[in-house]
């Protein structure tokens, strides 16, 4: 996990790069970006399948790194150390679980 302290004329935000190790497509990618964006005080996401990684840009003064894991473990991915949500990872599409789940 890297970490920038961006300030600009808008206020101070972060940037941080979140570990997704267990997104496995597309329908991944695309429902581990909406868990972020749906997060108050995130302003940016992209995910890079490829990388396993989530670049979130997001005002510290609003949300932290733990809530941006957490939202992306209660999609069912893992988000750095943090575990997948069981409950949330037992209802994803066969394509999103790990090789061996599936």
């Amino acid at each position: 996990m890297s970490l920038l302290v961006v300030v600009g004329c808008k206020g101070e935000v972060e940037k941080t790069e979140i570990e997704i190790s267990s997104a496995q497509c597309g329908m991944c990618a695309n429902a581990i970006s909406q868990a972020l964006k749906n997060v108050d005080g995130v302003k940016k996401v992209n995910v890079d399948l490829g990388a396993k990684i989530a670049m979130v840009i997001f005002d510290p003064t609003v949300v932290q790194i733990e809530n941006l894991e957490s939202s992306i473990s209660n999609a069912g991915y893992q988000a750095n150390e943090t575990s997948a949500n069981e409950e949330a990872y037992k209802n994803l599409p066969g394509c999103c679980k790990l090789p061996a789940d599936r």
